[in-house]
């Protein structure tokens, strides 16, 4: 029988065989058994039920609502607590004061002021929380909070406070961004020798002729610059009406109100400003003086030139109270304060008859 017409024998090997190329690469894979088979095909079902799992993961999540996935992160299969809003509190602190020049009690001879001043706290609040504001705790020190009566507004109430130097609000704004509140007003009377202006007035005679100065500095303490400076000096019957401004190019003298006025403007911080006004004598002064030549300083303490100083400030204020916001137990906030000062002083030196 021929080779080509021989039966096919699985374990003959063909003396004429030559190994293709793809026979060359290695030997056939190996049989799988039926032990294997079951193993691929769990394989493949682990693979199909894994594909599946992380579809309806994938679903679920994109049908899970954003508000739900802000501020929360996955953190070992537990969601974290959102963050604390943030609450900008705004607070404006104005002051009118009226001061008087007095005498020290103690004799030391420094200068001191009777100080009267009206305060007023204004507050505007802007949270992250777009529903709500949370409330906070705002406290007022300082050595003279505590001499200070106070009064809260609407969305203002005192509380409790753990040291009596300084007192304490809870101030709840409701949800109205960009809108001032009025939150509390301050009075208080009390006196200091910590003023923003230093006055300093003298009248001298000579020849029968009285000559005023006046010279008003500025604190170097001061924030900024002082603004609507003006100084005002009244001319007591004791001298004539021919009043004559001598320095300062802005003093008017008004004949019917006795007054001579300088309307400075600014008054740069560290800063002085120095005036002068000349008139005679009266005739009832006069004589006393020609009664006694060598005490005219008798004379001149019946010559009394009341002066009052009038200013503004935008950046500062009068008092020592300061504010701080804090949050409040219970209503979680991350808070940033910031804060404005003003004040406007009316200040007298000598008798108040202006």
């Amino acid at each position: 029988m021929s080779r080509s017409e021989s039966p096919f024998d699985p374990f003959s090997i063909d003396d004429d065989f030559e190994p293709s190329s793809s026979s060359a690469a290695g030997p056939p894979p190996p049989l799988l058994g039926a032990s294997d088979s079951r193993s691929l095909g769990d394989t493949k079902s682990q693979s199909t039920n894994t594909s599946r799992t992380t579809t309806t993961t994938n679903r679920n999540r994109a049908a899970t609502p954003l508000s739900r996935l802000e501020g929360v992160a996955e953190e070992g299969g537990h969601l974290a607590k959102p963050l604390p809003p943030r609450l900008n509190v705004k607070l404006a602190m104005h002051e009118e004061v009226s001061s008087t020049s007095v005498a020290d009690p103690e004799g030391g001879g420094g200068s001191l002021s009777q100080l009267s001043i009206e305060g007023k706290v204004t507050a505007c609040v802007e949270s992250s929380n777009a529903n709500e504001n949370a409330p906070f705790r705002l406290q007022i020190s300082g050595p003279m909070a505590t001499l200070a009566n106070i009064t809260c507004h609407e969305h203002c109430a005192l509380v409790a406070a753990e040291d009596p130097a300084s007192k304490r609000c809870k101030v709840d704004i409701p949800k109205a961004e960009g809108k001032w509140h009025d939150v509390l007003n301050y009075s208080m009377t009390v006196r200091t020798q910590n003023m923003p202006i230093l006055v300093q007035a003298k009248a001298a005679i000579k020849d029968e002729q009285c000559r005023i100065s006046v010279q008003v500095r500025s604190n170097l303490s001061n924030q900024g610059d002082l603004s609507d400076f003006t100084i005002v000096v009244a001319i007591p019957t004791t001298l004539k009406g021919d009043v004559k401004v001598t320095r300062g190019e802005k003093g008017v003298w008004d004949a019917n109100k006795r007054i001579v006025t300088w309307k400075i403007g600014d008054l740069p911080h560290g800063e002085s400003a120095l005036v002068t006004a000349e008139a005679g004598i009266s005739p009832a002064m006069s004589t006393l003086l020609q009664a006694s030549p060598f005490n005219s300083q008798m004379v001149e303490d019946k010559v009394q030139c009341p002066v009052l100083v009038r200013c503004r400030s935008e950046v500062d204020q009068v008092s020592d109270v300061t504010l701080n916001a804090m949050t409040m137990m219970g209503s979680p906030a991350t808070i940033v304060q910031h804060q404005t000062k003003s004040y406007r002083l009316l200040h007298r030196v000598g008798k108040t008859g202006v």
